[in-house]
């Protein structure tokens, strides 16, 4: 049997910035194999295909004809996301798609019906999670080192400028990004603050735009309360120059730890030392300024845990639920800001 028979052929649908991400994390995965890309930009997809030397499909239709590929990376603008993923589901592939799932609640039920109607696994990226720090505060977590949790607070403070919102017309728009700060720059520390704090009993938010001329928020505040009863806040912008890590702050009765970027930069649990193992550290990398400083490990180890879920026939570790959790809530987040009313998830 030959190796390319036992690996997952992936193709890949957008070949914009973070397409390259998906592309080499692939190609370092030795059970799956990189077949092609397509994009709505005919010229966009023959240079992606000739970089990694992969095939440029003529559409979405003929990549999704195509039965060597068994999973696609939906890696087009957000508002393209629920179609294409509806679309791809139809065509029977397992699908990995960027963050987020959806952005409207329709489309989030449309989707975990399009998955559940045809039997494919789905996984939305949110790679953070796979990070060797957080998953280091998560088994705090579970093993209750922080004593009775009594805040999460999150601070997303990035700075977008003017020319990053024109360089492309979709983006900052209602229809194509589904929101600014929130939804686009700041759901990856949304998701890492709702896996560790669980569900949301409550959230009244506050949402502006101050300084970008764009139809989103460059500005958001939210106050949460969990049902564990634990409070938090969620301070998101894209407006505020220099731009600072993200900081995620986790805080109990019997210790705090918190988490910048990737790197843990406290951990004080009462009457214990700091474990061997937990590094105390001030990230490597920072997207406060530079969307395009992630490190590609999170997207290798997310990609991977697709290609074993497939390869084993069990869900990945971020799948459609967690995909619709997170965007109902950044939603609410909206509704309360529009309507200046608290609202009960």
């Amino acid at each position: 049997m030959t190796a390319h028979a036992t690996q997952i052929g992936f193709a890949i649908i957008g070949c914009g910035m973070i397409a390259d991400w998906h592309a080499q994390a692939l190609q370092a995965l030795p059970d799956a194999r990189l077949i092609g890309a397509a994009d709505a930009r005919p010229a966009a997809a023959q240079a992606f295909a000739a970089r990694y030397q992969i095939k440029a499909y003529e559409s979405t239709e003929a990549l999704l004809a195509d039965d060597s590929v068994t999973a696609v990376c939906i890696c087009t603008p957000s508002g393209l996301h629920a179609p294409l993923v509806i679309q791809a589901a139809g065509a029977g592939k397992h699908i990995v798609v960027e963050k987020p799932m959806a952005i409207t609640r329709e489309q989030n039920e449309a989707i975990l019906a399009a998955v559940e109607k045809n039997h494919v696994k789905l996984a939305v990226i949110s790679q953070l999670r796979f990070s060797p720090a957080f998953v280091k505060i998560r088994q705090a977590m579970e093993q209750k080192l922080l004593g009775t949790v009594v805040s999460g607070d999150l601070s997303m403070k990035y700075y977008r400028s003017q020319a990053y919102y024109d360089q492309s017309s979709w983006r900052g728009t209602w229809a194509m990004d589904g929101g600014g700060a929130l939804m686009n720059q700041g759901i990856h520390g949304i998701d890492l603050l709702l896996s560790l704090m669980g569900p949301v009993h409550s959230v009244h938010g506050l949402t502006r735009t101050r300084v970008r001329s764009i139809e989103v928020e460059d500005t958001a505040a939210a106050l949460l309360e969990f049902d564990s009863g634990a409070l938090g806040c969620i301070q998101g912008a894209t407006s505020i120059y220099p731009g600072s890590p993200r900081r995620l702050e986790i805080a109990g009765d019997k210790g705090t730890v918190t988490l910048e970027e990737d790197s843990i930069t406290q951990w004080a649990i009462e009457g214990q030392a700091i474990p061997d193992d937990v590094v105390i550290g001030k990230p490597a990398v920072s997207s406060a300024a530079n969307p395009g400083a992630i490190s590609l490990d999170g997207h290798r180890l997310q990609l991977n845990d697709m290609v074993q879920a497939i390869r084993n026939d069990r869900r990945p570790m971020i799948d459609a639920v967690d995909g619709k959790r997170l965007v109902d809530l950044i939603l609410a987040i909206y509704e309360s800001a529009k309507t200046g009313r608290t609202l009960y998830l």
